[in-house]
């Protein structure tokens, strides 16, 4: 939430004394992307919608801005109040950065509501405390990488130094700010013209007009094309000028006063302001044309009701009470120069009672007139002794500033051949450490390569070893091997046998079949397929010759699964026997369908999965070495 111009109560001279602009004030930043929420609000109420809040209230802006405003715009219009918010009562404007802070925090706003308080408290001459806050805002600008902002704070701070009295920190800090801005960005900015104004003021409070006049002229001749209504600023410049030349250069000073008036009068349509008509009238008066400027100083006068400026009113007041003397309008003149006693201004009121004494004394009242003098003498004594004690003041505060920065010098010296003598002993005890590391890096090195060498031999031993387990292993796993080749064969060698044996008998009973079937062309001829082992004494002759030549087989097939039921053991044997489906099924006369059941139903019982091929299973079956499966539930067929 960047503000472009610098703060509007530390810059009000921008405002051309008050009067000169209606318009004229801090910048209102656009809300983001011109919000058409504001566009319509705005055109709904005036042009402005924000001033339309109850700006005497901060707490009531807040609720009414949170219930009317998008929230993605609400921080904006709040910076926005701030700046519409009226400077009377820093109560008020405390209690909206307060709430600024509470409902949007973000790093922006905290800097930027710190820094609003530090202008406070500057303009109140409450040094500590806007001390406090400018370092604050100021270290929460540098961390979010702003320093341009940053430099607001120091700009502030400059102000302090300024009204302090302390001229050398007061310009030290000023060209600090201006060296920051001109590393950016030279072009003659609203940031320059405030800061070339501030800095002749400081020169004009050490009594130096020729470098008040320098900076006031580099000011004047800047290239005045990008400021916002530049013509305010030179209307300003002028009459900054003219009160300048009025003591050295009256000619000079009347020229710049008429200047101001016409520059406003070209470019306003308002009266020309108290301010302009004053400066006019004191530089006729400077002159010696008091008829000229009494006019124009009284009507000044008049026309400035800006009551709380008891300053300027005061100068107007005396200005005008100076040209009735000039013209021997005594009464008028005493009248308006008691007016002008209410200034807060010492030298003013010394001013004053000089006059008041002259007015007497050309009345003929020396008594008076020896009041008069002796009042002026008494506070001129007062403010020779008040602007010594400043002086002195300033002189001692040099000193300890020079004092000082002889000790910093001295201690940093100190402190850098401290740090050298540190750093040469921290460079040897590196060098000590990195030999010693070294060294122990090396004998750790060896330690290890001997037990690298002492690993690798019993690597090597145990890989001996493990070679030579390997061979006897490998020896023992081929004939156990062998073996087990050797009884697969014999198994599969008595397994043909039998099934032989099976398909002699079968073809033999086929044969008999087809001698004593009638020869009618009705007859279907039976194939091997077709003979059937149906009977319990076929069945048993089948087991006796399947236990002959596979003894044991069958009972610890039932001992492995003793759910399985006559067909289903007649079925496994069978596929034992290498059957296909097609053969079982002309074996056992049942169909191609019911043998698949058959199948599945075994193969449930002997807890296969349904992936599993049940044939492969069948064939590699061992009873001496079978895994113990879930036995499905026993039912015969």
């Amino acid at each position: 939430m960047h503000h472009s111009r610098l703060l509007p109560l530390v810059f009000r001279f921008v405002l051309l004394l008050g009067a000169i602009t209606g318009t004229l004030g801090c910048q209102q930043k656009s809300p983001p992307g011109d919000d058409e929420f504001f566009k319509r609000q705005n055109a709904a109420h005036d042009g402005d919608y924000l001033a339309t809040y109850p700006l005497s209230s901060p707490d009531s802006c807040i609720m009414r801005l949170q219930a009317e405003v998008p929230k993605h715009l609400q921080a904006w219009a709040c910076f926005s109040l701030w700046y519409r918010l009226p400077r009377s009562s820093p109560e008020r404007s405390f209690r909206l950065l307060e709430l600024y802070d509470t409902h949007y925090p973000h790093d922006t706003v905290f800097a930027f509501t710190q820094l609003m308080r530090g202008e406070f408290m500057t303009e109140l001459h409450l040094h500590d405390s806007a001390r406090v806050f400018l370092a604050d805002a100021r270290q929460r600008y540098m961390a979010l990488q702003r320093p341009l902002d940053a430099s607001d704070a120091d700009y502030l701070l400059a102000r302090c130094y300024s009204q302090e009295n302390n001229i050398p920190k007061a310009l030290d800090t000023y060209f600090g700010v201006l060296r920051l801005i001109n590393s950016h960005d030279t072009t003659f900015s609203h940031r320059h013209a405030y800061l070339y104004n501030d800095i002749s003021s400081v020169y004009r409070s050490s009594k130096d007009i020729h470098k008040e006049l320098y900076w006031l002229q580099k000011a004047w001749k800047s290239d005045h094309s990008h400021l916002d209504k530049a013509w305010v600023y030179q209307a300003k410049m002028a009459q900054r000028l003219s009160s300048a030349y009025a003591m050295i250069k009256p000619d000079s000073s009347l020229i710049m006063a008429q200047l101001a008036v016409d520059i406003f009068n070209k470019n306003a349509t308002s009266p020309t302001p108290p301010e302009l008509q004053y400066q006019l009238g004191r530089a006729h008066f400077k002159k010696g044309n008091c008829a000229t400027a009494l006019p124009l100083q009284l009507d000044a006068y008049r026309r400035n009701t800006d009551q709380q400026d008891a300053f300027s009113r005061a100068q107007f007041a005396q200005s005008v009470g100076e040209s009735n003397f000039c013209l021997g309008q005594l009464d008028s003149a005493e009248w308006y120069i008691r007016q002008a006693l209410v200034t807060p201004d010492t030298g003013n009121i010394v001013g004053a009672h000089k006059r008041l004494s002259q007015i007497y004394a050309q009345r003929g009242d020396y008594k008076a007139a020896f009041t008069e003098v002796t009042l002026a003498g008494d506070m001129n004594q007062r403010l020779y002794s008040a602007e010594r004690a400043s002086s002195l003041s300033e002189f001692e505060a040099r000193y300890e500033s020079a004092q000082k920065q002889a000790r910093i010098t001295e201690l940093e010296a100190k402190r850098k051949i401290a740090k050298q003598g540190n750093l040469i002993f921290a460079l040897a005890l590196l060098i000590a450490l990195g030999l010693l590391t070294v060294l122990l890096l090396q004998q750790r090195t060896r330690h290890r390569s001997l037990a690298q060498e002492h690993e690798l031999l019993s690597h090597k031993k145990a890989l001996a070893e493990a070679r030579e387990q390997l061979k006897i292993q490998e020896l023992e796993n081929s004939q156990i091997l062998l073996k087990s080749t050797r009884a697969e064969l014999d198994q599969a060698a008595k397994l043909l046998v039998l099934k032989s044996e099976l398909i002699e008998e079968l073809e033999t009973r086929l044969s008999q079949q087809t001698q004593q079937a009638d020869a009618s062309d009705s007859y279907e001829k039976s194939s091997f397929r077709s003979a059937k082992i149906l009977t319990e004494a076929d069945w048993t002759r089948f087991r006796e010759r399947f236990d002959q030549q596979m003894p044991g087989y069958m009972a610890k097939l039932k001992m492995a699964h003793p759910s399985l039921t006559s067909a289903e053991l007649r079925l496994f044997l069978l596929i034992k026997l290498d059957f296909d489906t097609l053969e079982i099924s002309g074996v056992l006369g049942i169909s191609k369908d019911s043998i698949w059941r058959s199948r599945h139903r075994l193969s449930k019982k002997l807890g296969l999965s349904e992936t599993t091929d049940l044939n492969a299973f069948v064939q590699t079956f061992q009873p001496d070495s079978h895994r113990q499966m879930v036995p499905g539930p026993s039912s015969d067929e």
